[in-house]
């Protein structure tokens, strides 16, 4: 399986429409960042780990799972870089294909050291949006099906004139 971890801080505030939202929403941008992600990994398979920093935050950080992805939030004093070295380092042990999205140079040159493919927070913009097209080419395929699930198209010719000649003789009526 495919690992992919991410730098969600750093994401939302290189893509253009989470950028917006987080100047007066935070937590609607994590949110939006969660669904677009959601729909990628069920799409491409990977397993996705979202790493938002809470180092300045104190309090218990849950970790929330999701099919195909997990969400984490850095412990009091932790970044989110060194969360996301750590668990690059543990994957790479377990021999698993990892990428990392990060516009941190200095993190891109760490985690491509321990093995991880690195893309910058634009390039994945520009990964996601392909994705989403062929999410949308795969749907509008399915759409042009839609002539074998029509009611008209399933039926009888006879029965299918019977319905018309009863539709008329109402409308008639």
């Amino acid at each position: 399986m495919d690992y992919l971890v991410i730098d969600g801080y750093n994401v939302i505030g290189a893509w253009p429409q989470l950028k917006k939202t987080k100047d007066f929403a935070l937590a609607d941008a994590r949110q939006k960042l969660v669904e677009i992600l959601r729909e990628y990994q069920a799409f491409t398979g990977k397993y996705i780990i979202l790493v938002f920093d809470a180092y300045r935050s104190k309090g218990e950080k849950a970790t929330t799972h999701l099919p195909g992805m997990e969400i984490r939030f850095t412990d009091y004093g932790q970044t989110a870089d060194t969360l996301i070295e750590s668990l690059v380092a543990r994957l790479a042990e377990q021999n698993q294909a990892v990428g990392v999205v990060t516009s941190d140079w200095a993190q891109q040159q760490i985690v491509l050291g321990k093995g991880a493919r690195r893309w910058s927070s634009r390039e994945f913009y520009l990964e996601v949006k392909k994705i989403v097209g062929q999410i949308a080419n795969a749907a509008d395929s399915t759409a042009l099906d839609r002539r074998t699930t029509e009611l008209k198209n399933r039926i009888a010719a006879k029965d299918l004139k019977a319905l018309q000649a009863m539709m008329e003789k109402d409308s008639e009526a």
